[in-house]
């Protein structure tokens, strides 16, 4: 059989496009049906860099291949590196070229390095605390080991710095001529531990504000609990003499991580099994979520004793000066309870509870995280419950319960109240009756944020 040249010729075409076709280049025929690049584009991460930045160029084709490994850029006509360090400042012309493909050309400016900004992984620190620094150039690049940080006029040695005794530090950092801001220091050592009392005979004021603490029964795992809480605080909020104090605690196969040892107790102890129950100023008066009776009388009644607090945060741990001043003299022991109290917090790992619905982001509100004090309360001696004394009560070097964030402290509360404690027999709201079971009245509350000092009113 003979073939005609034409077909011959197209034959042996065929065969050489065949065998010429192949190799890595993301830009040729791969004989594969794929499509060459006919063009390719260069960019950069930004317009202005400085003369300390590394640049990088990125380089891509018309079929979104990443060449900025192989093309080769130029500056001002100039071969560089890609990532590439300008250290004069100035105007560059950029291109890239890659298998005989020129790219567009974009202009970047480099400026020299103006301003540098000193910062720290905290805010506050205390002796023995470790405190990591940064320096950062007005382009934000990280320029710390190129830096010089000083601390009251002597150059830093490490990073991070240690605080090894109190008093104030002032830190500043250079850099190629330029200073930075400066950031203070005022660390404190922590107060010892000491709890101490006294009894001044003289003093007290005559009348006192009427206090109202809501004490809630309440766990996260409850999904009715938010009904509770949802009254509760439309109490609190309508009054800034009623305060909130919410007892977690965990239920059979549903645990609670906001309970604490001390409420764990408290709700067996005073028979406390129906979630949510609130008492008004003791127990075991169940509130009824209604502001009036139940409430407004107890703001009504004539005040026998009051209460002054005071807190400091000192090295990290917790002073208190709590003081009780009597207009008359009671004729029964009484006790000081001391709370630690957070406005607020969620507790993602309890899924079940939730209003309306299961949220697993639900917001529980005065939550008692610590009791400074014995959960029955610390007895005051009845020699320092006279008519016009007061007794104060000075606790230093207090450890926060690590649940708790103790720099935010706008979260974070003193509750104290005076009480006194008798047996009663009485009926729960599920009908069970308890008989001659521990029961009490608190005579006054007050509450102070973390750093305030609250005086009598």
């Amino acid at each position: 059989m003979k073939y005609s040249k034409k077909l011959f010729l197209v034959i042996l075409t065929l065969l050489f496009i065949a065998c010429s076709s192949g190799g890595d280049d993301p830009s040729s025929n791969s004989g594969n049906g794929t499509v060459d690049a006919t063009s390719i584009t260069l960019s950069a991460t930004d317009e202005i860099f400085s003369s300390t930045s590394s640049v990088y160029f990125i380089v891509k084709d018309n079929l979104n291949n990443f060449l900025s490994d192989q093309a080769n850029i130029t500056a001002n006509g100039q071969s560089i590196s890609n990532p590439h360090i300008f250290e004069v400042p100035g105007v560059y012309e950029i291109t890239a070229t890659y298998g005989g493909m020129t790219s567009n050309s974009i202009n970047i400016s480099i400026e020299n390095v103006s301003e540098i900004i000193l910062s720290f992984d905290q805010d506050n620190y205390n002796t023995g605390d470790s405190a990591v620094y940064t320096v950062k150039d007005n382009f934000d690049n990280i320029i710390t080991s190129a830096s010089t940080v000083s601390v009251n006029g002597s150059a830093v040695s490490s990073n991070p710095y240690i605080f090894d005794a109190a008093g104030s530090y002032e830190f500043i950092a250079s850099y190629d001529g330029l200073s930075s801001n400066t950031i203070t220091f005022e660390v404190e050592s922590p107060s010892e531990f000491s709890d101490t009392s006294s009894f001044s005979p003289t003093g007290s004021p005559t009348n006192f504000t009427k206090k109202v603490l809501l004490e809630e029964t309440t766990g996260t795992w409850c999904v009715s609990c938010p009904t509770g809480a949802y009254y509760m605080s439309q109490a609190i909020n309508s009054n800034p003499n009623i305060y909130g104090a919410a007892f977690h605690s965990g239920a059979s196969g549903y645990p609670d991580p906001m309970s604490i040892p001390e409420t764990d107790f408290w709700h067996a102890y005073y028979n406390a099994f129906i979630f949510p129950t609130i008492w008004v100023n003791g127990a075991p008066e169940d509130w009824n979520y209604n502001i009036s009776p139940q409430i407004t009388n107890e703001l009504a009644e004539n005040a026998t004793v009051g209460l002054a607090l005071e807190s400091a945060i000192i090295g990290g741990k917790l002073d208190l000066e709590i003081n009780v001043g009597f207009n008359a003299t009671p004729n029964e022991q009484l006790k000081l309870i001391i709370l630690l109290i957070e406005g607020s917090d969620t507790a993602p790992n309890s899924p079940q509870q939730g209003a309306p619905g299961n949220q697993a982001d639900y917001v529980h509100k005065y939550i008692v995280r610590e009791v400074y004090s014995d959960i029955l309360g610390d007895p005051i001696p009845a020699t320092n419950t006279l008519s016009g004394g007061i007794y104060t009560r000075i606790i230093t070097g207090l450890d926060f319960p690590t649940n708790v964030n103790a720099s935010d402290h706008d979260d974070l509360s003193i509750i104290a109240y005076v009480k006194n404690a008798y047996t009663e027999t009485w009926t729960s709201g599920s009908g069970d009756t308890f008989v001659d079971a521990p029961v009490y009245d608190i005579y006054n509350v007050q509450k102070a944020q973390l750093g305030e000092v609250v005086s009598f009113d």
